[in-house]
C-alpha cells in the first residue's frame, strides 16, 4: 500500500471523526435544551397545583448589562424654573428636592396617571419630567412614583425617580432624584425572561401556596457602590400577593444571573 493512499485512509478518517464528533456534540446540545425547556414545564405545572395564579409570562430573553453613575445630581442650579411651587433641598447633598404647590391640581383616581404624566411633562412644574415614566409596581393608593429612563433604560431605585403625594384627590407636592448619565460597563448579554425569574422565586420559596403574581417588569436596580460610582444591574421585579391580603410584595431577580436579590437592610 503506498504511502499517499495511507494519506488519503487517514483523511477521511479524520473528517469522519470531526463529523460524528460536531453531531454528537450538536445532539447533546438539542438534548440540554429540550431538558431545560421540559424542567420549567414541570415547575410551572408545580405551581398550578400549588394554586399559584399566573399572569401571561413572556419567555423572550430580552439583553442589558452593567450600569454605572457617578451619583445624583442637585437640581438646586435649576430650581428657578419652576412655577408657582415653593422647593427644598436635602441638607446633607441637596441631591433630594421637595416641592411644595402653591395652588393644588385635581387628580382623579380613575385617570390619575394620565393627569400627572400630562402635567410633569411641563418643564414649568417638574424638571426633566419627561425623563421619567410611570412605575405602577413602586406606587402605593396616594402615591405615585415616577421612575427616570435614561439612555431607554428604566432606574427603579430612590435616586433616580419622582413621588407624587395626591391627598383627598388633589396633589400638594412632589418629591424628586435625577441620574444625569449611565456608562455601561460590559456589553449587553442575554438575560432571563419573566417567566424564568417567576420559576427562580418559586424554587427558592419566595411565592407562597395560593398567592397571587400581578404582574413583572423589567428595570435596572442598584447592586453596590464602587470608587465613587453607584453600579446598577437588570433585574425582573414581581409584584406577589399573598392569599387573603391585598398588599403586594416586590420581589427581586437578578436578570443576568437567576439570583434573588434580597432587600438592603
Amino acid at each position: 500500500m503506498d504511502f499517499r493512499r495511507i494519506e488519503m485512509i487517514f483523511l477521511i478518517v479524520f473528517v469522519g471523526l470531526n463529523i460524528f464528533l460536531g453531531m454528537s456534540f450538536f445532539q447533546s446540545q438539542q438534548v440540554d435544551l429540550a431538558t431545560a425547556s421540559s424542567g420549567t414545564s414541570e415547575v410551572v405545572a408545580d405551581i398550578k397545583r400549588d394554586q399559584i395564579k399566573l399572569p401571561k409570562l413572556s419567555t423572550k430573553t430580552p439583553t442589558g448589562g452593567y450600569l454605572a453613575s457617578v451619583g445624583t445630581v442637585s437640581l438646586a442650579g435649576e430650581a428657578n424654573q419652576l412655577q408657582h411651587q415653593f422647593t427644598r433641598f436635602a441638607t446633607a447633598d441637596y441631591t433630594t428636592m421637595t416641592s411644595t404647590l402653591d395652588t393644588t391640581v385635581t387628580v382623579r383616581r380613575a385617570s390619575a396617571v394620565t393627569t400627572l404624566t400630562k402635567w410633569l411633562q411641563n418643564a414649568k412644574n417638574v424638571l426633566h419630567g419627561d425623563e421619567y415614566v410611570y412605575a405602577e409596581g413602586l406606587s402605593g393608593t396616594d402615591s405615585y412614583v415616577f421612575a427616570q429612563r435614561v439612555a431607554g433604560r428604566v432606574i427603579y431605585d430612590p435616586r433616580a425617580q419622582i413621588t407624587f403625594t395626591v391627598a383627598n384627590g388633589r396633589l400638594t407636592g412632589y418629591t424628586q432624584t435625577y441620574l444625569k448619565s449611565l456608562d455601561v460597563l460590559r456589553a449587553d448579554v442575554a438575560l432571563c425572561s419573566a417567566q424564568d425569574a417567576v420559576v427562580t422565586l418559586y424554587r427558592e420559596n419566595e411565592i407562597p401556596n395560593s398567592a397571587t403574581v400581578r404582574w413583572t417588569q423589567l428595570a435596572y436596580t442598584y447592586l453596590l457602590d464602587a470608587k465613587g460610582a453607584t453600579v446598577y444591574i437588570p433585574a425582573w421585579f414581581v409584584g406577589v400577593e399573598s392569599q387573603g391580603s391585598k398588599n403586594v410584595t416586590v420581589k427581586k431577580v437578578n436578570a443576568i444571573n437567576k439570583t434573588v436579590l434580597k432587600a438592603r437592610e
